[in-house]
């Protein structure tokens, strides 16, 4: 019997691509682990964007931050400004070994807040690449990467209060998170804002009115001075009157001036930034009181009815002045003690700036034995300077300090007048001959 073989080359074929794709499902098997096999899935998570901001961070990233370790304050680091000044403030990206990261670029966020009690408070920050960084709603400042110039951040903060804040870098992308940084705001001196005065103290020929002062933010401002430019047509003059604490936690001055008889003056106030506060004013002297013509015409009947008016009020007027109660005698007291403490405050200050040669107000209050000084003390030095004991001049830093006016002494002189001499003697002379002749004795 004759046995016929199928042909086998189907059958190899078969076991051929059976072998193949078992080999093909055990590589996959072995580099899927490895994410060799998924590019879309490492694109998709290299591209998400961070927490912070959502719809812009994750193109914000312009290079591989991780070859930074630490964020570090470059520079000297600040301690405060005026308010509303820029304030320099600058971080760098540093590598383990301490260099700085030229490529490093990354969004980040900055606060800041009231040191007190962490709350958000008004400010501004520009960068020196980027310019001005949006504020959000919380208070939170947006510094994108393109803020970063060669590892470095460099920011300018202004604060709109004269508090002490903290301003804080922080970000999902950021190595490590900085120290913060401490604030002391100072208020405006120089520039200077009247909110509103007492009433004021209206004399015939003078005007003494409190002005509260602040400065352009609204904060007050202990120290600062007031500039009165005061001008007649024969004299003019300029006086430093200090701003100084008053109730309610704000502070204030005094503007006073007088007229001269029959003339008129020009008051202008302004501050040390030569800003014009008040004026210039020109004032006048109250006119004369116009004295009516003499009653000529008037009956004898008329003008005995106005004698005896007059009579009666003159009456009623030595009632009131004679016979009303007597001033007590505490409130004489009193005046004569507030008399003589303004007349040792007015020494000691004179004491103290002969001593020094030349001191500003600060100084006074802090040499005042006993500490602490009066609350008038400012009081006591404008009426120095206006009376011309003391002098007023700006320092180095703008503000006012005081020294002792300059008096010429003179030599005392003696003028000898010989025909006076010559007159007295010959009247002894007559006098002493008028004497003799009364006696009887011989006349020489």
């Amino acid at each position: 019997m004759t046995v016929v073989r199928a042909p086998c080359g189907g059958l190899t074929a078969y076991r051929a691509l059976l072998v193949a794709g078992v080999g093909f499902v055990l590589v996959a098997a072995l580099l899927v682990p490895f994410g060799l096999l998924a590019p879309s899935a490492v694109h998709a998570r290299a591209a998400a964007p961070s927490a912070a901001d959502p719809a812009t961070r994750g193109s914000d990233l312009l290079v591989d931050p991780n070859v930074a370790t630490s964020i570090e304050l470059a520079g000297p680091v600040p301690s405060g400004g005026g308010v509303g000044t820029p304030i320099a403030i600058a971080w760098q990206a540093l590598d383990p070994s301490g260099a700085r990261v030229a490529s490093f670029a990354v969004a980040c966020d900055l606060t800041v807040a009231l040191s007190s009690n962490g709350s958000s408070e008004r400010a501004w920050v520009n960068s020196s690449t980027s310019g001005a960084l949006g504020r959000a709603a919380n208070g939170t400042f947006a510094a994108p990467a393109a803020a970063w110039d060669a590892g470095v951040l460099n920011l300018t903060v202004s604060v709109a209060s004269a508090v002490p804040v903290t301003v804080r870098l922080f970000g999902p992308l950021l190595p490590a998170l900085p120290p913060p940084v401490a604030l002391a705001v100072r208020p405006d001196l120089d520039h200077l804002v009247l909110d509103g005065h007492l009433p004021p103290v209206l004399l015939p020929a003078a005007n003494d009115t409190f002005w509260f002062v602040r400065d352009r933010f609204g904060d007050p401002t202990p120290g600062a001075f007031l500039v009165v430019d005061y001008a007649t047509a024969n004299s003019s003059s300029t006086t430093f009157v200090p701003v100084t604490w008053v109730t309610g936690g704000a502070t204030g001055a005094w503007v006073n001036y007088s007229v001269p008889a029959e003339g008129t003056a020009s008051v202008r106030v302004t501050d040390e930034a030569n800003a014009t506060l008040i004026g210039p004013v020109s004032v006048a002297a109250p006119a004369p009181a116009v004295v009516p013509p003499a009653v000529t015409s008037l009956s004898p009947l008329v003008l005995l009815l106005v004698a005896l008016l007059v009579l009666s009020a003159l009456g009623a007027m030595g009632s009131l002045v004679y016979g009303g109660r007597v001033r007590p005698a505490s409130a004489a007291a009193d005046d004569e003690a507030e008399l003589r403490r303004l007349a040792e405050g007015r020494a000691t200050i004179v004491e103290l700036v002969r001593h020094a040669g030349s001191l500003g107000l600060a100084e006074i209050e802090a040499a005042w034995e006993p500490a602490p000084a009066p609350p008038v003390l400012a009081d006591w030095l404008a009426s120095l300077v206006t009376d011309g004991t003391l002098t007023a001049t700006l320092g180095e830093s703008g503000r006012a300090r005081f020294a002792l006016a300059e008096r010429p002494v003179e030599e005392p002189k003696v003028t000898f007048d010989e025909r006076a001499l010559d007159r007295e003697i010959a009247r002894r002379d007559a006098a002493v001959g008028d004497e003799r002749e009364g006696e009887g004795g011989p006349t020489p």
